[in-house]
C-alpha cells in the first residue's frame, strides 16, 4: 500500500481549496497564489463573458477561464497546453534514439 507524504497531501489538498474556490468565484486559485493581476484579469473575463453572450455561451467561456485559471496555478501551463501538449516525460520518450540490438553476423 502506498502511503502519501505531507508535501503531496498538502498539495492536493491546497489543490481541492483551489478547485472549490473556482467553482465560486472565478479566478480564485491565482488569487489564492497571490497573483492579485491574473486573478482579476479571469474574474472579469468571466463575468464579461457571462453578461454579454449570456445562456450556454457565456458559461462555456466562463468554464474555460475558471479551468485556465486552475490549471495555470496548478501545473504552471494555460489551459491549451495542459491538454494539448504531452508531458515533458512523454516527450523525452519520443524524442530519444531508439535502442537497437547490434547485429550479428
Amino acid at each position: 500500500m502506498a502511503t502519501q507524504t505531507t508535501t503531496e497531501s498538502a498539495s492536493a489538498t491546497g489543490n481541492g481549496i483551489k478547485l472549490l474556490g473556482e467553482v465560486v468565484v472565478p479566478g480564485a486559485s491565482q488569487f489564492i497564489d497571490g497573483n492579485i493581476k491574473s486573478g482579476g484579469l479571469h474574474l472579469l473575463g468571466s463575468v464579461a463573458a457571462i453578461a454579454m453572450l449570456g445562456g450556454p455561451g457565456g458559461l462555456l467561456i466562463s468554464a474555460l477561464l475558471r479551468g485556465n485559471s486552475f490549471t495555470s496555478s496548478t501545473l504552471h501551463k494555460p489551459l491549451h497546453r495542459a491538454i494539448f501538449e504531452p508531458e515533458a516525460d512523454e516527450k523525452a520518450a519520443d524524442t530519444a534514439p531508439a535502442k537497437t540490438k547490434p547485429a550479428t553476423a
